[in-house]
C-alpha cells in the first residue's frame, strides 16, 4: 500500500489502506512519539489494548514476558473486536499476530537512529524508567550503550521477523517493510505521519498531546560527528529504514498534503 503512496498516488492510498473493523496494530519502536501516538488512536479506534510487561516482574526474562502479554492479546482480540493494539512487540510477534490475524494493518514510526540513540539511552537512565538504578550501574555512558549488542539496529528488531534481519541485507529489510506495514510514519515529520494515521482511523485530526518526552534535553547537537558516525556505523539497518522511509515521504508530501486537505 505504501507504494501507492510512494508513487504519489495519495488518495488512492488513503482510500485503499483505510483501516476498517480488523484491528490496527501499532509497532512501538521505543523513543519514535510512540506513547503520544498511541493515546490519540486509541481514543478514535475503540476497542483497545496495550500490549505491555511488568517491568519490575525480574522472575522472569522479558522474552518469555511479551511473548505471553502478545498471546493474552490474541485470545483476547477476536472475542473482543479489538480495532487498535500497540506495543514495544518485536518482529516475531508481528509474524505471529499477522498469521492468526490476516487482515491486521500494521503501522510504525521511525526516528532520526542517531537521535533515537540517544534518547532511548537517556531514558533508560531516567527515574521514569523502572530499572534505571541497575542500567545506571551497568551502563555507565553512551559509549557503553553503544556496546550492548541488543540495542543495536533496535527498529529494525521491532518490525522485522529474524529470518529477515539475519540476511543483514538492507534492501530485503525495506522490501519486508514495504509489503508489511500500510504505513510507515516518521517522528521529523510528525504532524504529516499522524494527520495521515488519523484519517487513515476515519477520524482526520492535528495531533494534540506530547507524552513520555525526556525531562533532559533529546538535543543531539551535544554529540559530536565521530560518535554520531560511530551510532550509524552499529545500526546500518536502522539507517537504511529510516532514510528510505523519510526520503520517500519527504517525495510524497505534496501530493499527501493535497490529499488530506
Amino acid at each position: 500500500m505504501m507504494q501507492t503512496l510512494f508513487a504519489g498516488r495519495a488518495g488512492d492510498f488513503l482510500r485503499d489502506a483505510a483501516f476498517g473493523a480488523d484491528p490496527c496494530i501499532f509497532v512501538h519502536v521505543p523513543k519514535t512519539a510512540g506513547t503520544s501516538l498511541r493515546a490519540e488512536l486509541a481514543a478514535i479506534l475503540p476497542p483497545d489494548i496495550n500490549i505491555h510487561v511488568d517491568y519490575t516482574d525480574t522472575s522472569r526474562s522479558f522474552h518469555d514476558r511479551i511473548d505471553d502479554a502478545v498471546a493474552r492479546f490474541l485470545d483476547q482480540a477476536g472475542p473482543r473486536g479489538i480495532r487498535f493494539a500497540s506495543g514495544h512487540i518485536v518482529g516475531r510477534h508481528v509474524t505471529r499476530i499477522a498469521q492468526q490475524l490476516p487482515r491486521a494493518r500494521f503501522i510504525t514510526m521511525l526516528r532520526d537512529p542517531v537521535a533515537r540513540v540517544v534518547s532511548d539511552y537517556r531514558h533508560q537512565r531516567s527515574p521514569r524508567h523502572p530499572g534505571h538504578e541497575d542500567f545506571r550501574a551497568r551502563v555507565p555512558d553512551l559509549g557503553a550503550y553503544l556496546d550492548l549488542r541488543w540495542e543495536m539496529d533496535k527498529a529494525a528488531l521491532h518490525l522485522l521477523p529474524e529470518d529477515v534481519l539475519a540476511t543483514r541485507d538492507a534492501a530485503a529489510c525495506i522490501d519486508h517493510a514495504m509489503r508489511r506495514y500500510a504505513f510507515v510514519g516518521i517522528q521529523e515529520m510528525y504532524d504529516l505521519s499522524f494527520r495521515t494515521l488519523t484519517a487513515l482511523a476515519g477520524r482526520q485530526q492535528a495531533p494534540r498531546l506530547r507524552a513520555n518526552v525526556n525531562t533532559d534535553a533529546d538535543d543531539v547537537a551535544e554529540i559530536d560527528a565521530a560518535m554520531a558516525a560511530r551510532i550509524r556505523a552499529q545500526n546500518p539497518l536502522d539507517c537504511a529504514l529510516y532514510t528510505h522511509f523519510a526520503e520517500a515521504l519527504r517525495r510524497a508530501e505534496p501530493a499527501l498534503r493535497a490529499a488530506l486537505a
